[in-house]
C-alpha cells in the first residue's frame, strides 16, 4: 500500500471513532507504554493530540511521565522544521491556526538529548516504516536524534504488510504500540 492510500484510509477510519472510543483506545495504548522499562531513560519527546483528528490522548501519558520524574519535551513546528520544547509540569498551550496545541512557555533543547520519542502516526508496516501526515517533520527530527533513541509509534491500528513507497529518508520505528500489543521491529 502506498503512503497516500494508507493515509486516506486510516484517517477515514480514525475520524469515525467516538470520543469515548478515542479515550478507551488511548487508555489501552497507555497500558502498553507502562510495560516498558524506562528506568535508564530520562528525556521523553511526546506529541499533544489534535482532538479534531481523533488523535491518541497523550495527556495521561504526560502526567505519568511527570509522576515518574521524567523530562517532558513537546514538538513545535517553526517554518518547515520542528523544535524540541522542554516543558514543566502544569504547562500551558495555545492552539495554532491549524488547531494544533503548542506550548507557550518552554526551553528549547537539542534532539540529541532525547532518550525516547513517542511518534504520532496513522499506521506502520511490518518493517517499522510509518505513515504520518506527510510533512516530513518527524523524519527530519528523528534523523537528528542519537542512534540509540527509542522511536515508539503510537497508533490505533495493526501494522500493514508493506508501505511500498517508503524511501531511505524515512526513519523507521523501533516499536509500534497498538491498544492490545507492543510490536517490535
Amino acid at each position: 500500500m502506498q503512503k497516500a492510500e494508507a493515509r486516506k484510509h486510516y484517517r477515514s477510519l480514525r475520524k469515525q471513532f467516538s470520543k469515548e472510543e478515542v479515550n478507551s483506545l488511548s487508555a489501552q495504548i497507555f497500558e502498553q507504554i507502562k510495560k516498558f522499562d524506562f528506568e535508564n531513560d530520562q528525556v521523553f519527546h511526546i506529541f499533544l493530540p489534535i482532538e479534531k483528528n481523533n488523535e491518541i490522548n497523550t495527556y495521561p501519558i504526560i502526567k505519568w511521565l511527570y509522576e515518574n520524574k521524567k523530562t517532558v519535551v513537546l514538538p513545535l513546528v517553526i517554518g518547515d522544521d520542528m523544535i524540541n520544547c522542554r516543558v514543566e509540569n502544569g504547562f500551558e498551550t495555545q492552539l495554532n491556526s491549524l488547531q494544533i496545541p503548542e506550548p507557550i512557555n518552554y526551553t528549547e533543547i537539542d534532539s540529541e538529548q532525547i532518550d525516547v520519542v513517542f511518534v504520532p502516526m496513522f499506521v506502520a508496516d511490518k518493517f517499522g516504516n510509518r505513515v504520518g501526515y506527510g510533512g516530513g517533520y518527524y523524519d527530519k527530527f528523528l534523523a537528528r536524534c542519537k542512534p540509540e533513541t527509542k522511536k515508539i509509534g503510537l497508533t490505533y491500528f495493526r501494522p500493514i504488510d508493506n508501505i511500498t513507497d517508503a524511501y531511505e529518508g524515512d526513519i523507521s520505528l523501533n516499536y509500534c504500540l497498538i491498544p492490545d500489543e507492543i510490536v517490535s521491529f
